[in-house]
């Protein structure tokens, strides 16, 4: 059967604001830090003029996908790279390829962050230039929220955790917004659970079924790396491949603009 990606059925939902200036990983740091996880209740998607990462550093900052209120970046820095000043909304960074970064504040004060593979850290929007001091290339994504920092609406009863803890992971869950890794094995399968908006990004690809609230079954090939945002929804998933399949959903809890 000929497998193929439909964007409007798989709502698999699925930074340190690259790099985050807040961060648990900090090496060495000068200047005070602020409470990265502390919910303002206001809207803190708003930038000056000129400091939008992909237009300050358009080599370093690539936009993947922009809707909905969310923004997917692929962010690289190869070693020596650095970016002016800029800033970023309230996100989510997912570390690809691991380097040691030196951020610099508006105040001057520096940081710095050694980046590991796999760490996922929701961050407060902040302003921050950039500069890979290491000896490797980082890669990462960066997941822009640009709403208000509101509670949205799901309904509990169909949330996927609580439908299928064993292949959903809860690995933050700060400021209205939920980062979930989901995992299934080969022949795996969720009932109908719901997600709100939100990105995905895709760890570990392979091959499998959308089922929506109708009964209608959707084969679908996910590419690793694939980046995209989904509108929320409602479905059942099944791995019909024979490797595991791995992706990392950034759930945005907050009503769009």
């Amino acid at each position: 059967m000929k497998k193929y990606f439909n964007f409007n059925l798989i709502l698999l939902a699925l930074p340190l604001v690259l790099f985050a200036c807040n961060g648990n990983d900090t090496t060495t740091s000068t200047g005070s830090t602020t409470d990265s996880t502390k919910t303002t209740g206001v809207d803190s998607s708003a930038k000056g003029p000129g400091t939008d990462a992909a237009a300050v550093a358009p080599n370093l900052y690539q936009v993947v996908k922009d809707t909905m209120g969310i923004r997917i970046l692929k962010v690289t820095y190869k070693p020596g790279d650095s970016s002016a000043m800029h800033s970023h909304p309230d996100n989510v960074l997912y570390v690809v390829d691991g380097a040691k970064m030196q951020f610099t504040m508006p105040d001057g004060s520096t940081q710095v962050h050694v980046l590991t593979p796999g760490m996922t850290v929701v961050q407060s929007g902040s302003s921050h230039s950039v500069k890979n001091i290491g000896n490797t290339t980082a890669n990462a994504y960066l997941f822009e929220v640009n709403r208000a920092n509101t509670a949205g609406t799901t309904n509990p009863a169909m949330d996927a955790v609580k439908v299928a803890p064993a292949l959903y992971k809860i690995m933050k869950d700060t400021m209205n917004i939920r980062v979930l890794e989901a995992t299934y094995k080969p022949g795996a399968s969720s009932a109908l659970h719901a997600h709100p908006d939100n990105a995905i990004y895709v760890i570990e690809g392979g091959n499998s079924e959308f089922t929506d609230k109708d009964g209608k079954k959707q084969p679908s090939a996910m590419a690793k790396e694939m980046a995209t945002v989904m509108p929320a929804g409602v479905h059942g998933v099944k791995n019909i491949g024979t490797v595991p399949t791995k992706v990392l959903i950034v759930e945005v809890n907050r009503p769009a603009k």
